[in-house]
């Protein structure tokens, strides 16, 4: 199960490395346009990507203690609200820390250890409820979070007419 987080956390960065090569080009209005998606630009809904991603792994470090990646305090110390102003002030240097922060999975996925999957975690989901999961269901929907995001980006992506063909699994593993 191990090769199938590795391979996936690899999918995962390479993806979103070509997602940040299609809007580096555009003009910071069309990364910022307001539409009526559920997050209502391109921005946002990268950034939630992020933001989940960064508390995903924070939720694992009590699971995966001698994992060293998630020792990483420079990326999965800093709150939402100021790395929000940080990307709003500069929404380029967003790039740099999402390729970061995608390099930290794969690191993470590299160095788990396989015997703790199957156990059951805590965690406190985002409207603050305690929930207890097996450890490989949570990383499947850390997964499956970002490509579904990431099909909302698409059609964001057709909005502003950026051509785009980012997701190929089969490409890409």
């Amino acid at each position: 199960m191990k090769t199938i987080f590795q391979a996936t956390a690899k999918y995962n960065r390479s993806v979103n490395q070509s997602i940040m090569e299609l809007i580096k080009p555009l003009k910071k209005d069309q990364v910022m346009m307001k539409t009526k998606a559920y997050y209502p630009s391109i921005f946002e809904t990268l950034f939630h990507n992020l933001i989940a991603d960064i508390n995903w792994m924070r939720r694992y470090k009590e699971v995966f203690q001698g994992n060293k990646a998630l020792s990483n305090d420079r990326l999965l110390s800093p709150d939402e609200k100021g790395l929000r102003k940080e990307f709003e002030a500069d929404y380029t240097a967003f790039y740099r820390y999402r390729g970061e922060v995608d390099d930290l999975i794969v690191q993470f996925a590299d160095a788990i250890d396989e015997s703790k999957l199957p156990l059951v975690m805590k965690y406190k989901n985002y409207k603050g409820e305690v929930v207890e999961k097996e450890v490989w269901k949570t990383l499947l929907h850390l997964f499956n979070h970002q490509t579904h995001h990431r099909g909302q980006v698409s059609v964001l992506l057709d909005l502003v007419g950026v051509d785009h063909d980012f997701s190929s699994v089969i490409t890409r593993i």
